[in-house]
């Protein structure tokens, strides 16, 4: 991707979410000409006003002049612009991969199904704890274009959340450390099947060179695969017997947990034994990965206590938007669960839930995906239905009983009833105090 002289280079971005004006800014800044579009009629705050903004049908008019198309990652690949562009021969990057090629400290990046957002948190607090100029962000939601320094700004180090979506069009896209944590069936209504979701995630290997590094976890039947998609030198990560002996990594950088809180969860085990491995990679001494383990604090929306009413807890877990999140979640429980499930699906299988019958006295399926949630798991669990979010924390109180923990684990996206999954678990949160003041 052309990222020296500019001049008369022409810039379409497909989509005005945060990613796709931080790629602006960063293009203007350049002096490329620059097109904005999007489906929806947004008035996006932070677009420089050079940008000249086009409805879609004369963007698609205009599509055969650009010189790159950045699509925002929630624009699927079948968008009728991008298939112009393909038509036109005009090149489709993501903006991770036009941040990236600004950028000047080492990059490490981390994709998976789940726990992105705690492993690049996670690493990039030992980063910090080391001593380094540290950008985390991607995926996570501080975009990668915003790490492209001015003047004499920079970075040691940039730790980017990559997803699937972001990932769909990448070609040069090059982390000098990048680990996939796991794989589980999620957005695949996007890919299709579990063959394109991997295809996307991989994309990420693709481009890494004999001196970089490849982090993936062992025991996993996808592993070799991904082993086999890189020029990267692989290296591994387990939890092993960490809940036990409250460490992490191999025996020349072992690496010790805190007695208690945080991590105590499998699932955060393995993040953290993941970041681990980077941050050993990186550079970062052992007594720096302890001081950031130990005052780390699990992300909000991320299986939080929100409160508890009439002997029953309540459970925040809104981040879990996948059913392999959703089982995570539920084995952190060892009592009685009455389980919130749904919004948008995906395309996983929800019927997967059945694993946790030991666990889930109800499930509580709401919004759109309710009556694929219900016929899923009807056979194998006590459902209900209600039409959204509230009125199934509302039912859950009714049905729940002391000792009984309500969990909102979704297993699905947000997007029928919030902005995103922050907005959701947000609204949750509300809720219960509410609930709470009124008991």
């Amino acid at each position: 991707m052309p990222a020296a002289d500019p001049a008369a280079r022409t810039l379409l971005i497909l989509g005005l979410a945060r990613s796709g004006i931080a790629a602006a800014v960063v293009a203007v800044r350049e002096g490329w000409k620059v097109l904005v579009t999007d489906d929806a009629e947004l008035a996006p705050e932070g677009l420089p006003p050079s940008a000249e903004r086009l409805a879609m049908s004369d963007a698609l008019l205009r599509v055969a002049s650009a010189d790159l198309v950045i699509p925002s990652p929630g624009v699927p690949a079948s968008h009728p612009l991008l298939a112009a562009a393909g038509r036109a021969g005009v090149q489709v990057a993501p903006e991770i991969e036009f941040a990236a090629d600004r950028i000047r400290g080492t990059l490490l990046a981390v994709t998976g199904t789940n726990g992105k957002s705690t492993t690049v948190s996670l690493l990039g607090a030992m980063l910090e704890a080391a001593g380094r100029r540290v950008f985390t962000g991607g995926n996570l939601g501080n975009s990668l274009c915003n790490a492209v320094g001015k003047d004499d700004e920079f970075f040691d180090f940039i730790v980017a959340e990559v997803s699937s979506f972001q990932l769909e069009h990448a070609t040069s896209f090059h982390p000098h450390i990048a680990a996939m944590l796991n794989l589980t069936p999620d957005h695949l209504d996007r890919h299709r099947d579990m063959e394109g979701y991997l295809a996307a995630k991989l994309r990420l290997f693709a481009r890494m060179t004999p001196a970089d590094r490849v982090v993936l976890p062992r025991g996993q039947d996808w592993t070799a695969r991904a082993a086999a998609s890189t020029r990267g030198a692989v290296s591994w990560f387990e939890a092993g017997d960490a809940a036990s002996s409250r460490a992490l990594g191999s025996p020349s950088y072992r690496v010790r947990l805190p007695a208690g809180g945080w991590p105590e969860l499998p699932h955060d085990l393995e993040n953290a034994a993941a970041a681990v491995e980077m941050a050993r990679l990186a550079g970062v001494d052992v007594a720096a990965a302890e001081r950031a383990i130990a005052s780390f604090r699990p992300l909000r929306h991320r299986l939080a206590r929100v409160g508890e009413i009439g002997g029953v807890s309540y459970w925040n877990d809104s981040k879990a938007t996948n059913v392999g999140a959703t089982l995570s979640s539920l084995r952190a429980f060892r009592g009685r669960v009455v389980l919130l499930a749904g919004g948008v699906s995906k395309g996983c299988d929800f019927g997967a839930l059945a694993r946790a019958a030991a666990r889930i006295t109800l499930v509580v399926a709401y919004g759109q995906a309710a009556p694929e949630i219900e016929a899923a798991v009807a056979g194998s669990l006590r459902v209900v239905r209600e039409a959204g979010l509230k009125q199934a924390l509302e039912r859950a109180r009714r049905e729940a009983r002391p000792g009984d923990a309500v969990l909102l684990a979704p297993a699905c996206a947000s997007f029928d009833e919030f902005r995103d999954y922050a907005e959701r678990g947000s609204s949750f949160e509300r809720w219960v105090g509410e609930l709470s003041g009124s008991s």
